[in-house]
């Protein structure tokens, strides 16, 4: 027995479900500056460098010390919240396009590309979120392969956009079928509508709107 539209549980609509899941996992990383630790990175400098006080580094060694200090204090003043706010974008519209596109039931052709167009959305903004969060953890000094499980979550996502982008080829059809039954082509050249109107020509063709 079906369960009318309006009592379905939408977490159980995998699309939904696992979206909440990887929303709060990508948050979670957000909070934590995507396991970027500052006091980690000064360790790792100094250690690059034998331990040395920076009074007995060469001035070579002085000045790319320098430089990598430079580039970890820049991490932390600018880049981290930087892309927190890019990823954070990318979270909010992809939100908002899936359960926009959630919430339209197509009932016409119109209402269908709709739709499509908000699926089309979502699945653009998950694709971006993916290549901001790969490039933020491959541009700071984190160990890439702690995030390979986020790439993959995000990447499942896509694949159920497009999975639920398929599944909608149904109604498709049905509008398909709706409009053959709507005007049928007599031997004669006659049309018949089943009684909506009399009218001669050729049956109204979906197809071209809805691809």
């Amino acid at each position: 027995m079906s369960v009318p539209k309006g009592k379905r549980k939408e977490s159980q609509f995998e699309v939904i479900k696992h979206f909440y899941r990887l929303r709060k996992d990508i948050t979670d990383l957000l909070l934590r500056d995507f396991g970027y630790s500052q006091k980690k990175a000064q360790r790792k400098l100094e250690k690059l460098f034998g331990g040395k006080p920076y009074g007995e580094l060469s001035e070579d060694q002085q000045n790319h010390y320098n430089q990598r200090l430079s580039r970890n204090e820049g991490f932390e003043e600018w880049f981290i919240g930087y892309q927190r706010d890019t990823i954070m974008d990318c979270i909010r519209n992809a939100t908002e396009y899936i359960f926009t596109a959630n919430s339209t039931y197509p009932s016409i052709p119109e209402e269908l590309v709709e739709r499509r167009i908000y699926q089309d959305k979502a699945i653009g903004q998950c694709y971006r979120l993916l290549q901001e969060l790969q490039y933020t953890i491959e541009t700071l000094p984190v160990d890439i392969e702690k995030y390979v499980r986020f790439t993959d979550s995000i990447n499942k996502e896509i694949n159920l956009l497009k999975g639920w982008r398929k599944s909608d080829n149904k109604f498709k059809r049905a509008f398909s079928d709706s409009a053959s039954n709507f005007a049928n082509v007599n031997n004669n050249g006659n049309a018949n509508n089943n009684n909506a109107s009399n009218a001669n020509g050729v049956r109204p063709d979906f197809d071209a709107t809805i691809k």
